[in-house]
């Protein structure tokens, strides 16, 4: 700590002794001398067991790869990538549809010391600029053109996308071809501080910042949450998270992998298409482990009426985990109030927190039921934090707060990212002099349990994607007839609401009612074609109703925090009626 943080602490003891500092210590992660340093041990370790991995297709149809057969295919893709003439720490970027392919390969490249950087799987329309094609080409570009790893689908659109075209030559392979190789068993001996893999998160101009984990912080994450929730081998998971976010890949698959125990995946799509296919799965193949954000419990609750004419035994249960998006009480509540009759357990809902610096989830609560929380509750605690892994919570001049006071959320230990890739000033933004991690967060510590309460910067997170805000109003203000700098995207959220909402405020050159009309119409074309997401809200308003700063900053907040409590309600109502929305 440095020096005036403790002056500072001993100055706010003096006034008050009852002044207990937001410090949550996560205690020690328990090793022994058979503990795994790096990922290539713990899936040797599973190979020797009988259990694997249950691939369920778009199709309902099902595969089955054993650990065993998982390492011989890694052997062959690690055969294949050497072929190519890749070195240990060479990157190779993933744009693969396919869990299987994808796990198969990401394996691949930790035997070979490769590090495999996945890009969010591209769902191409040719009709339709895609941001992820962006995202990808961005990637590529600040890699200096690695291999892609894809596959044939996507392989034969490439010739078709300009984005990917005008970054010239750069090698392009399918998994299929590298599985024709024989295997390989020769693997590079890897050390706990190398990066395993990493992982891209948006930065504020939309643009990937490459976050690297090493083998040590992704084997620290696992085993400190084992240690702390008692997971075992006898456990199964099931999981619809796409495997190229942290909570497929870390949060899910790798501690499975560590554990031995069994684990079954399910396509997005097919969640989001029935939802109720997440509770025939976990009473079908007995589930004790299931993680879904706030959206994915109220899309639950929307089929209740389903749910009284079918018959579930959900008592296996131990974890529904709940993160990657802001938790509402009411809505995890009403998920445990529908299911107690299919005999849920009262305990099983499990608010955590994390995010991809931090090697995913670092927090778990056992303190969520319907007796300990209301309808009403703002806020919903996320727990303490998993051995090898500290916080703290901190005002403007990163002194450290009283417990209960809200501040910003600082992470420290063996999980936390070395940095981004070759990005000096977002590193500089993001750790302390101290060697604190800045998470973003807003929060409080009580009794060292975290209550997280928003966010510091304009990140608007919906349906667990996260969007900027800068990113949304450079999208509005590209169309004619927008006034520029007078444009505000927020995250807000109506009383009964189970997720935040996008509300764009803008200032129209022209307020005749025929022309707002089209300019609506072309603003949430814009928006949807250049962010993938579809406003809620479109609120025309006079430039002077945007709040800015003195220095010209719009104060986000303050606009959200009056839209809430119905100022815009007039303006919102023709908006929408107009949109037919």
């Amino acid at each position: 700590m440095l020096n005036h943080q403790k002056e500072y602490l001993a100055q706010t003891s003096s006034r008050d002794c009852r002044f207990k500092p937001a410090i949550a210590y996560g205690g020690s992660v328990n090793l022994s001398q058979n503990s795994p340093t790096t990922l290539v041990e713990i899936l040797q370790t599973a190979a020797t067991t009988e259990q694997g991995i249950t691939y369920i297709q778009p199709d309902k149809s099902e595969k089955f790869q054993s650990y065993k057969d998982l390492f011989l295919e890694a052997q062959k893709i690690l055969s294949g990538l050497r072929k190519l003439g890749l070195q240990p720490q060479d990157r190779v970027v993933f744009q693969i549809e396919s869990y299987q392919d994808f796990i198969s390969a990401f394996w691949g490249c930790v035997l070979g010391g490769f590090i495999p950087v996945p890009v969010t799987h591209i769902h191409y329309t040719p009709k339709q600029v895609n941001k992820t094609v962006s995202k990808l080409a961005y990637t590529l570009q600040m890699l200096e053109q690695p291999l892609l790893l894809t596959d044939a689908s996507f392989a034969a659109e490439i010739p078709n996308l300009p984005e990917l075209l005008q970054l010239g030559k750069f090698p392009v392979r399918t998994v299929a071809e590298l599985c024709d190789c024989e295997p390989d068993s020769n693997f590079y001996h890897s050390q706990p501080d190398d990066v395993a893999v990493m992982m891209l998160t948006s930065g504020s101009t939309g643009m990937p910042k490459g976050v690297l984990l090493s083998h040590k912080n992704l084997l620290s994450q696992t085993m400190g949450s084992v240690q702390m929730n008692g997971f075992s081998r006898e456990d199964i998971s099931l999981n619809w998270i796409p495997i190229d976010h942290v909570g497929g890949l870390i949060y899910f698959h790798i501690r499975d992998v560590y554990l031995g125990s069994r684990q079954i995946h399910f396509p997005l799509q097919l969640f989001l298409q029935e939802p109720l296919i997440w509770l025939d799965l976990i009473d079908r193949f007995r589930v004790s482990i299931a993680l879904g954000p706030n959206f994915a419990y109220s899309l639950v609750n929307d089929c209740a009426g389903a749910n009284l004419k079918r018959q579930w035994d959900l008592s296996s249960m131990k974890f529904f985990l709940n993160g990657a998006e802001a938790i509402v009480a009411k809505t995890a509540r009403r998920f445990l109030q529908l299911l107690t009759p299919h005999r849920l357990a009262p305990t099983t809902m499990r608010p955590s927190w994390g995010m991809a610096e931090i090697s995913s989830g670092v927090t778990f609560s056992n303190n969520f039921s319907l007796s300990s929380t209301t309808d009403d509750d703002l806020f919903v605690e996320v727990g303490a934090p998993i051995p090898g892994v500290d916080l703290r919570i901190v005002d403007d001049q990163n002194h450290v707060v009283a417990e209960g006071e809200i501040g910003a959320l600082q992470v420290k230990g063996l999980t936390v990212t070395s940095g981004y890739y070759q990005n000096q000033e977002a590193n500089q933004q993001a750790f302390t002099e101290d060697g604190w991690f800045n998470t973003g967060d807003l929060g409080f510590l009580k009794d060292g349990r975290l209550t997280i309460s928003g966010r510091q910067k304009d990140v608007i997170i919906i349906c667990g994607n996260n969007y900027y805000s800068h990113d949304i109003e450079a999208a509005v203000e590209e169309v004619k007839g927008v006034e520029v700098t007078y444009t505000a995207a927020c995250a807000v959220r109506k009383p009964g609401d189970n997720t935040d909402r996008l509300a764009i405020f803008f200032s129209a050159t022209e307020t005749k009612e025929n022309s707002l009309k089209t300019l609506i119409q072309k603003i949430n074309n814009n928006v949807v074609e250049k962010i993938g997401l579809n406003p809620d809200y479109l609120i025309p308003v006079p430039k002077e109703t945007i709040p800015k700063t003195a220095i010209g900053k719009i104060q986000r907040q303050e606009l959200r925090k009056r839209f809430e409590v119905g100022e815009f309600n007039q303006d919102l109502y023709n908006v929408r009626l107009n949109t037919n929305k």
